[in-house]
């Protein structure tokens, strides 16, 4: 049907193993190339993640000894204060030490259960109003700096008075407490 020259034959199989070179490259070398970059993004990234990681728990074991020592020192502290003690009557104690005490607006304890502990958390929260700050922080002070382990979870504050001198507080306090205690 169609008769070539040997030249014409080299042009037509040199053509075509040109062609099949091209699409080689087009559809399988190029796109495993491009899959390849991919990788070591996708790989860069992955360990940059890991390394992140490690970090972090590096940090985080850190951290964790100062929470037990914190936990220690709590439990000391429970061990040392009276079977009797409650968060509400300390409070109250520290308020009347400080001069707050007619500044208290409401106080409302929370006791909550611990699962598989022999502890329960006692919760007070105080709302304050128009009250100095040299009162707030002297309330404050007494009640971190007391060795009874309670602490202040939450501290909200707002200005109030025609001068706004004075301050309308919300004070969360907590501590941890025996089960038979209560």
């Amino acid at each position: 049907m169609f008769n070539f020259s040997k030249r014409e034959k080299n042009v037509l199989m040199t053509g075509g193993i040109l062609v099949v070179v091209f699409i080689a490259i087009g559809f399988i070398y190029l796109p495993a190339v491009d899959q390849r970059n991919e990788l070591q993004r996708i790989l860069a990234v992955e360990q940059a993640s890991y390394s992140q990681m490690i970090q972090l728990q590096k940090e985080y074991n850190k951290g964790v000894q100062p929470l037990n020592d914190q936990s220690d020192r709590e439990i000391q502290a429970l061990k040392t204060r009276g079977k009797g003690f409650s968060l509400f009557t300390f409070l109250d104690i520290q308020a009347e030490k400080s001069g707050i005490k007619p500044h208290i607006d409401d106080m409302k304890p929370f006791l909550q259960e611990l699962k598989d502990s022999p502890y329960k958390l006692s919760k007070v929260t105080l709302k304050l109003k128009s009250i100095f700050l040299n009162d707030l922080i002297d309330f404050i002070k007494q009640i971190e700096t007391s060795e009874n382990g309670v602490q202040i979870i939450s501290l909200s504050l707002s200005k109030t008075g025609k001068k706004e001198d004075r301050l309308d507080a919300v004070i969360e306090t907590q501590t941890l407490i025996f089960k038979e205690s209560v």
